[in-house]
């Protein structure tokens, strides 16, 4: 749980500038994020993961029978669902989780939406150092310079876009919850309701609808779709849709509420 005990200097900062409040509990979200264990244990853990797929996918004979366009695909596919999942989490336990020493920030000049976008920064920092420790691994696996630019760039989008959704997601969870683990509990659930689809054949008209209703399953058809079948980004435009849509929805929400933020939890007048 992040702590949000600022030193009276901190404080002072905000009171003198508050239009860039935003930015003065960002930079102590992001200290306490990547100076503390949580942060470099991810990253490191994470490229343990990526090593140890990149290591049997070269030498397993098994393995060794995927495509180079499988292999490049499960990198990614893998960056992006814990890059999303990880930023979804620090959020939800972004306001939720430290009620009792929010009464400080809420105190200051700054805005209750500057503290939540302060936080939310901070939250998906995560995913773009994911996806820099990813690149390399994606270059190692590479079938053709073409196939890996495109390939890091689609990932790149369609991560951002989930990531931003997730993570204005979770913030909202934790904005209205009154409880750190329910908080955490229900952003868990719909992270996994929204991913389970992409663990199981789809077909049909049903099946086409969840892929291209779901951001989740939208978004990894359309990675699959770039990488493996590479097809243009033309051809499946529209499996961006769902992923957009669900960015924008969810910031606008995010903004509404998280300006009605108070100590208690749930929605102030």
């Amino acid at each position: 749980m992040t702590s949000l005990t600022r030193s009276d200097s901190s404080l002072r900062s905000a009171a003198t500038t508050p239009a860039n409040g935003w930015l003065v509990v960002a930079q102590q979200e992001l200290r306490d994020i990547w100076l503390s264990w949580r942060g470099p244990v991810i990253v490191f853990m994470f490229s343990l993961l990526l090593s140890l797929l990149t290591y049997l996918a070269a030498t397993n004979k098994e393995l060794n029978i995927i495509d180079q366009k499988d292999t490049i695909n499960l990198v990614l596919q893998i960056t992006l669902g814990i890059g999303v999942a990880v930023s979804l989490l620090f959020s939800a336990d972004a306001v939720s989780g430290e009620r009792e020493t929010l009464e400080t920030l809420l105190l200051t000049p700054v805005s209750r939406r500057q503290i939540a976008m302060g936080k939310l920064l901070a939250a998906v920092s995560v995913w773009p150092v994911l996806m820099l420790v990813a690149v390399p691994y994606v270059w190692a696996l590479r079938a053709g310079p073409g196939l890996f630019a495109n390939a890091v760039v689609a990932a790149f989008v369609v991560g951002s876009l989930l990531t931003a959704a997730f993570a204005c997601l979770g913030m909202i969870v934790s904005t209205v919850s009154n409880s750190n683990r329910l908080s955490l509990a229900v952003s868990f659930f719909v992270f996994v309701v929204l991913l389970a689809p992409t663990r199981v054949p789809l077909s049909g008209w049903f099946g086409d609808l969840i892929v291209r209703v779901n951001p989740v399953t939208a978004g990894s058809r359309f990675l699959d779709k770039i990488i493996v079948s590479e097809h243009t980004w033309g051809q499946e435009a529209t499996l961006l849709v769902a992923p957009i849509l669900a960015a924008v929805i969810a910031a606008a929400a995010a903004a509404v509420l998280t300006g009605r933020l108070r100590l208690q939890g749930g929605m102030g007048g």
